[in-house]
């Protein structure tokens, strides 16, 4: 074949290609590919539900998906309740909980079903609100207020009343529209009153104390399992059945019109034999001026309160105790509350009329009990700031909350505490002696290993002897002393031996008696200081001096410790561990060569959730 034939053989080929691939052809690809693409999809998708399903059945096997769903949800239902007990109500924290039914499919669906957990609606969000209602179905709410609401989510779950169970609407002073929340309060009373709320158990109010007309519990109160009543700034009647068997109750500030008759309060006591907590401020029968002697009533007369734990009484002195004598105190009692003010007449007189009582109820409280329900006593905490007196006792030898950090930051001491009396006394500062002396006549002491003490109060020639007599320390082994200047000057007086004496006389005065703390082994001073004036003379050398002391008769100490204590040095320390095996220094003020102290050393130098929506919306709240 030719070259030419070739040529005209290839062009005809290519005009047939051309007519073969026109419009019809071409305009079918796009349809073809998406035809494609689509089966393709569906493909994915169907691998992806695979997968799910192999993953769900995955997560089936484990452990934890063999817990059945009941049980699930309590575990989510205590976890619900720790974090709101961490959390105040409005804080968007206390929806932290939500995160549990973002874990897997199954958690999801028992949060969703377990309405338990959305019985507490968040009541800075309406939309949160309804839906929290919704879910919760008809379990029983609580509706818990802070310093941030808003007044129709309060309404709306009031509307629930035959659901509630728990209700607390505390006022804030500086809250939006307070006005507008007594107004809820009262609607809601004034509701309670012409119909039932079967499943309440908790009602706590506390309103402005300017408000008016104030705020009045009815008698009418059909709440028959209401166990707690804790009202502020409200008033109610004595004779109210609202005062039948409960365990908890709080009043405080009543009008003066409606305190009680001291009849009216312990016949009242009488109907609530269950009662465990019981506070009382400025809801106390009152006692005319001129009174100056309690009347004396048959023991047999008084109230019994056999699973009393928590007892708080505030008002003046005389009215105080004659509540206290009228109700007897049980082994159960492990707190005491008791805030006097007023004195009126003679402050000494209305103490010592006052202490028979006060005395019965500390020993009731401190005493261990026949059937060692309530053991003995080990250590003591005394803590004292202005007027007001903190005793803790525990059975624990050494409470790891009381001994605070080298930063002087305390835990709570009421956490390891088994007895805890709080005394505040509005007493003029010369009666301070007097009443530290009468309390430890009244404090079982002779059992005490530990003893704890942090107050700021001066102190006064005999302080320590005062405060836990003379014959109370005979197995005192531990001190932790947090106190002013003369608490340390007072301590050295009332440890010096008083047979093999090498220190000088302290304040010039000798000392007779039996030994001070005589199994003394472990002390501590905490932000204590030695002197650097005129005014603190005291010396690292005077402690030495008396440590040898007690060396010499037997006495010495086993541990010394030294917590952000001033005047202390390097050299100082040397010295002391010559006559302490175990000293403790936290080098509070470690430079002591470059210090320009004062000290006349008598020694040498050189020592050296699935929900999406606003939750945590600003607008529209009560703040």
């Amino acid at each position: 074949m030719t070259f030419s034939c070739l040529e005209e053989w290839s062009k005809s080929l290519a005009r047939d290609i051309t007519r073969l691939s026109g419009p019809e052809i071409t305009a079918d690809i796009p349809a073809l590919t998406s035809k494609a693409q689509s089966e393709i999809d569906d493909e994915l998708t169907a691998l992806k539900e695979r997968m799910r399903y192999l993953r769900t059945r995955r997560n089936s096997l484990s452990p934890v998906s063999s817990i059945p769903p009941e049980i699930l949800g309590a575990i989510f239902d205590h976890h619900v309740q720790r974090t709101q007990l961490l959390h105040a109500p409005d804080a968007p924290a206390v929806l932290s909980w939500l995160n549990i039914g973002h874990v897997c499919r199954h958690w999801r669906e028992v949060t969703l079903g377990t309405p338990e957990l959305w019985a507490t609606p968040f009541l800075v969000s309406l939309q949160a609100t309804e839906e929290m209602l919704l879910r919760s179905k008809m379990v029983p709410l609580k509706l818990r207020t802070g310093r941030r609401y808003r007044i129709d989510c309060v309404q709306k779950t009031l509307t629930h009343i035959e659901r509630l169970q728990e209700v607390s609407l505390p006022f804030f002073s500086h809250a939006f529209g307070s006005g507008t929340t007594h107004h809820c309060i009262a609607e809601f009373l004034d509701k309670l009153s012409s119909c039932s709320a079967p499943k309440l158990q908790s009602l706590f109010f506390e309103v402005e104390f300017k408000q008016t007309p104030r705020i009045t519990i009815p008698t009418s109160f059909p709440a028959p399992n209401l166990r707690s009543l804790q009202i502020k700034h409200c008033d109610l009647s004595w004779v109210s059945p609202v005062l039948t068997g409960l365990t908890v109750l709080t009043i405080k500030k009543l009008s003066p019109e409606c305190l009680p008759t001291l009849e009216e309060l312990i016949s009242a006591l009488r109907r609530m034999p269950a009662l465990h907590t019981l506070e009382l401020e400025d809801a106390l029968p009152t006692l005319p001026l001129q009174t100056t002697s309690l009347p004396r009533t048959p023991r047999a007369m008084n109230v019994r309160l056999p699973h009393l734990k928590q007892l708080c009484l505030a008002a003046k002195m005389l009215e105080v105790a004659n509540v206290l004598a009228r109700i007897e105190l049980q082994e159960s009692t492990t707190e005491v509350r008791l805030f006097c003010e007023g004195f009126s007449g003679n402050p000494n007189h209305q103490w010592n009329a006052s202490l028979p009582i006060i005395s019965r109820a500390l020993k009731s409280c401190f005493k261990a009990s026949p059937d060692k329900s309530r053991p003995v006593p080990r250590s003591m905490r005394l803590s004292s700031t202005g007027n007001c007196i903190r005793l803790h006792s525990s059975a624990v030898r050494n409470p790891p909350s009381w001994v605070g950090s080298k930063s002087g930051a305390y835990l709570d001491p009421d956490l390891l505490a088994e007895n805890s009396v709080t005394l505040l006394f509005d007493f003029p500062d010369n009666m301070r002696r007097t009443i530290l002396s009468d309390l430890q006549k009244v404090v079982p002491l002779g059992s005490i290993e530990a003893m704890y003490f942090h107050f700021f109060f001066p102190c006064w020639d005999g302080f320590w002897t005062d405060l836990l007599g003379r014959d109370a320390t005979r197995n005192l082994a531990y001190m932790h002393i947090q106190g002013p200047c003369q608490a340390l000057e007072e301590l050295l007086k009332s440890l010096r031996s008083r047979k093999h004496s090498v220190s000088r006389r302290v304040d010039g005065r000798s000392q007779q008696g039996p030994i001070f703390a005589p199994v003394l082994s472990h002390l501590v001073l905490h932000d204590l200081e030695f002197g650097s004036s005129i005014l603190n003379w005291l010396r690292p050398s005077d402690l030495l001096d008396v440590l040898i002391d007690r060396v010499n008769e037997g006495r010495g100490l086993d541990r010394l410790e030294f917590i952000s204590t001033a005047g202390i040095l390097a050299r100082d320390v040397k010295l002391l561990r010559e006559v302490v095996a175990d000293v403790s220094w936290d080098e509070y003020e470690s430079s002591d060569e470059d210090s320009d102290h004062d000290y006349d050393y008598d020694y040498d130098s050189d020592y050296d959730d699935p929900i999406d929506y606003g939750f945590y919306s600003d607008h529209g709240y009560s703040s």
